[in-house]
């Protein structure tokens, strides 16, 4: 029924219903504590240089490549879009957090290039810990196996040298992060939030990611629209980041969030735009 709807009904109408119902969400939230201490000031990133670094294009290109011949690039099977991707690996590159937590792995698009940017300075320590709730692995219900992938999230990592940086859990996010909230789980430096766009999910999972966030540390989301506008030619609008964070940041006004705006590369549908954004603490509250 409701894809039926979908085709049905023009892409303004299905935004008009999408913003009325995370906006029904947004009034029913309950106050949650976001401990916004450890956020990176916003101020200590510069966009630009970091897509201008020469030394991490160079890396870029030579594991691009790599990660192609295992896992070739197509936007049909979901996950990130490839200017998303190289984003992503640009920003590990240049931040080098030494415990990365994805939510959301799926078929494993961005955790290829997460783990091949970590591979370049990761410690023995270092961990790309990457959280679905269904098994991405599983050979018979995997969605890569649907999608005729030939190989699972986990044998693309170990193809790629990567296998012993990464950790598997099946799990839902916020069940996994209060795990480690409240029992001296893992902490981490950066924290990728790709899994419920829902507005009332996006809130939860946040309250929760600041807690086991290290100090310095960063969250960044994904499908995050600023003002509700939409970023690309089809008008798609997915609200319930925006919304979530709207919220976020009446509760702690030092919140900040930073859109990645237009990318020095294509992202997708003839764009440089993307919707990736980092979330970090407003500039003077480290006494700036």
């Amino acid at each position: 029924m409701k894809s039926a709807l979908k085709k049905l009904l023009p892409q303004s109408a299905l935004n008009a219903v999408r913003a009325l119902r995370d906006g029904r969400a947004v009034k029913a939230l309950v106050p949650l504590d976001f401990a916004t201490e450890n956020l990176k000031p916003a101020n200590s990133i510069e966009f630009s240089s970091i897509w201008a670094d020469e030394d991490i294009a160079a890396c870029w290109q030579k594991d691009h490549a790599a990660i192609c011949e295992i896992f070739p690039e197509h936007e049909k099977w979901g996950g990130i879009n490839p200017g998303d991707r190289r984003a992503l690996y640009h920003l590990i590159s240049a931040l080098k957090p030494q415990n990365v937590l994805e939510v959301g792995t799926h078929i494993g698009a961005s955790s290829v290039y997460i783990a091949k940017a970590m591979s370049h300075y990761a410690d023995h320590s270092a961990c790309l810990t990457t959280v679905d709730i269904l098994d991405v692995n599983d050979p018979k219900t995997g969605a890569w196996v649907e999608l005729g992938i030939k190989r699972s999230p986990r044998e693309n990592l170990e193809a790629l040298g990567c296998g012993e940086l990464c950790d598997f859990v099946v799990n839902s996010a916020q069940g996994y992060m209060a795990d480690q909230a409240d029992n001296g789980g893992r902490r981490f430096d950066f924290i990728f939030l790709d899994g419920d766009h829902t507005a009332k999910g996006v809130y939860h999972e946040m309250a929760l990611a600041l807690k086991i966030l290290k100090p310095g540390g960063v969250i960044l989301l994904h499908d995050y629209y600023p003002d509700g506008r939409a970023l690309f030619r089809d008008g798609n609008i997915i609200y319930g980041p925006f919304k979530a964070l709207e919220s976020v940041r009446g509760q702690a006004p030092n919140v900040t969030v930073k859109p990645l705006g237009a990318l020095a590369w294509p992202t997708k549908q003839g764009s440089s735009k993307t919707s990736l954004a980092l979330v970090m603490q407003s500039a003077g509250e480290d006494g700036e």
